[in-house]
């Protein structure tokens, strides 16, 4: 009998693993991921990138390492236990990465590591896995010419094909099976879209080979995938690309007790905070808003998660999808509240 695999710190993981429950822990006023993102720099220039091209290279006013490590260690003793470094930028582009990560694993936090792979070497992967990160490496396409068409980066595929094995030859010895299931600590992710789902079985059997997560997601029309209508994915191809992944890294079950429906854990019991302290709606979503929603070099920690909470779940409420920047509704949700706040109308924390 085939056990069911997860992603070590995704939602599913800790509920289904772990036994623990999202919502009642939201309840009780306990968050439970932190979701930090690094400055909007990368190597790459991916077609479907969430980020706006008005923010790409931007860094001046990004948080300090000092910054950084209060945020973690206060969100620790708020009740925290996973973080999740994504974003806006490529993380292992950020002078203050491996620093991030240290205090995190010191304070006890499972950290997942998003990363294109280009700058993966022997040496950090095995620093990422000594410090309980989990790894997730994104993989396009399994075709070289597909891979580079979308990152517009020559040489880049091979690199990352070398990397992943690379890396997946440390994270192979942090598999292990808990309660019958298979909790992995390394993955691939790949943005499913109608020119790459020929690709989609193939990079599920690397990952099978491997012995590492394949997660797949459809793709988000924001940013880059913005201008890329013609690749969106309707309801059934989108639940048939990603049913062949292991299963998601975002979605939580116990969320469907709040909203009535399975939505982003991360994001609906998570603090969700931009490269310069703003708050955002998601890791990806709200950096329109600027620091309406509080930012944390201003705001008690504290205020923070309760204002999360209220703007996070009437989100969701306003919106018919899983994740925000994936929903048909969230342009006119964003757009109201800009409108409403531009009003004096939105003071929803005074």
């Amino acid at each position: 009998m085939l056990r069911r695999q997860y992603l070590k710190g995704s939602p599913y993981h800790l509920e289904d693993v772990l036994g623990v429950n999202l919502y009642a822990r939201a309840q009780e006023g306990l968050l439970t991921f932190l979701l930090l993102n690094q400055a909007p720099i990368c190597d790459s220039r991916c077609r479907r990138c969430f980020m706006l091209e008005s923010r790409r290279g931007k860094c001046s006013d990004s948080l300090c390492l000092a910054e950084y490590w209060k945020v973690i260690r206060d969100s620790r003793r708020a009740g925290m236990s996973c973080i999740e470094l994504s974003g806006e930028g490529e993380p292992l582009l950020s002078p203050y990465l491996e620093g991030v990560i240290e205090c995190a694993d010191d304070c006890g936090f499972i950290t997942t590591l998003v990363t294109n792979g280009h700058a993966l070497t022997d040496a950090t992967a095995r620093f990422f896995f000594e410090h309980n990160v989990t790894l997730v490496v994104s993989l396009f396409s399994v075709r070289s010419e597909s891979y580079e068409n979308d990152n517009r980066l020559q040489g880049s595929f091979a690199k990352t094909l070398g990397n992943i094995q690379m890396a997946a030859s440390i994270y192979r010895e942090g598999t292990s099976v808990v309660a019958g299931s298979t909790v992995l600590r390394m993955a691939t992710h790949t943005t499913a879209q109608a020119d790459n789902l020929a690709d989609l079985p193939e990079i599920r059997a690397l990952c099978d080979e491997l012995g590492i997560f394949c997660s797949i997601a459809p793709l988000a029309p924001v940013g880059g995938g913005q201008q890329m209508g013609s690749l969106l994915l309707d309801e059934q191809r989108s639940r048939l690309a990603t049913d062949i992944g292991h299963n998601s890294i975002i979605l939580s079950h116990t969320s469907k007790q709040e909203i009535g429906r399975e939505v982003c854990g991360t994001c609906l019991y998570g603090l969700n905070i931009g490269y310069e302290g703003n708050l955002l709606f998601d890791a990806h979503a709200g950096y329109e808003v600027g620091d309406l929603l509080g930012n944390v070099r201003k705001n008690p920690l504290e205020v923070l998660l309760q204002r999360q909470r209220t703007f996070t779940t009437m989100m969701f409420n306003n919106i018919g999808g899983f994740c925000p920047i994936r929903d048909r509704r969230w342009p006119e949700f964003l757009q109201g509240f800009l409108e409403e706040s531009r009003e004096g109308q939105g003071a929803l924390f005074g």
